[in-house]
């Protein structure tokens, strides 16, 4: 190893005492596929950044929690469902819908949508029905998990507003790790060993960031 790669290394293990003073702090592995592929200058820092990373502060510093503020979709003075509002008529009823639905813009020919590096030699029908895909949700301003696994009009089998910090967790689970759920679920074949082991390692962090929400249930109740 070379001097530069030894200061290097010897810099970010000083820094790694200080990032890894919470033990709920997650994805600290990820930031290590980082730092190596920075210090061994291999260009691919960028594909080595493969998930979500937490950083928490040391326990002495957080403040107690107060719960997570209700979702205003969730709440109401008396916990009473309301009753729907008529449904409006004629072409304020259109004006509503396209109010509601996502603005389409076409995608600029040429636009690079696949974000990972497929393999070589697929088929161009394959190639051509990923890229759609992806052109689809481009087209509305969306990411593909997005569209996959949307937050919004998500069936809750919980109160939210009596179990704020399972509506916190839950809400954070979903948005960190939808986007691996749906690499995975995809299996694209892709180009390298070391893609499929990155692709590998995303879904395991995900993977345990479901149990660590399970968990969560289990102790509420």
């Amino acid at each position: 190893m070379s001097d530069r790669n030894s200061k290097l290394l010897a810099r970010f293990q000083k820094d790694e005492d200080i990032i890894a003073v919470n033990a709920l702090s997650s994805g600290l592995d990820i930031l290590d596929d980082v730092a190596k592929a920075l210090i061994d200058d291999t260009g691919r820092a960028a594909q080595a950044l493969s998930g979500p990373v937490t950083i928490l502060p040391h326990p002495s510093m957080q403040s107690a929690s107060t719960g997570a503020t209700p979702h205003p979709s969730f709440t109401s003075p008396s916990k009473k469902r309301s009753v729907p509002a008529k449904q409006a008529k004629g072409s304020a009823a259109k004006k509503q819908k396209a109010a509601a639905s996502p603005k389409s813009s076409p995608v600029a020919p040429g636009t690079a949508l696949i974000t990972f590096p497929l393999a070589l030699g697929l088929p161009k029908e394959f190639v051509r029905d990923l890229e759609g895909i992806f052109r689809h949700v481009a087209a509305v301003n969306l990411k593909a998990w997005q569209r996959a696994y949307p937050w919004v009009n998500q069936h809750l089998f919980y109160d939210p507003v009596e179990d704020p910090d399972v509506y916190l967790g839950h809400w954070r689970f979903w948005h960190n790790c939808r986007a691996a759920f749906f690499e995975w679920a995809l299996h694209a074949p892709l180009r390298t060993d070391s893609d499929k082991v990155q692709r590998r390692k995303r879904k395991g962090h995900a993977v345990h960031q479901r149990l660590v929400f399970i968990s969560l249930c289990i102790e509420t109740w």
